[in-house]
């Protein structure tokens, strides 16, 4: 396998937690009145590699930048910038 395969595969493993961590804090917090200590912790934990493995694959394929699939994911990882 390639770089950029690699990447690729361990971005769609991140991204998958990343959505999952999200939605875990917004029960939490929001539906169950919950403290959302935890799926916070991982939601911002999750986040810092996320935005590297974004950022190398933008080095790797400059197509990648002005795809949709890059323009989406830089609006979906606002949260976790608001957050930071």
């Amino acid at each position: 396998m390639n770089a950029v395969t690699k990447i690729k595969i361990a971005i769609w493993l991140s991204r998958l937690a990343y959505i999952l961590f999200f939605f875990w804090l917004i029960v939490d917090f929001f539906v169950l009145d919950r403290n959302a200590g935890l799926p916070g912790l991982l939601f911002l934990l999750i986040g810092f590699p996320l935005v590297y493995l974004e950022n190398q694959l933008e080095k790797l394929d400059p197509k990648y930048r002005k795809s949709l699939a890059g323009t989406v994911w830089r609006y979906l990882l606002l949260p976790w910038f608001i957050v930071m």
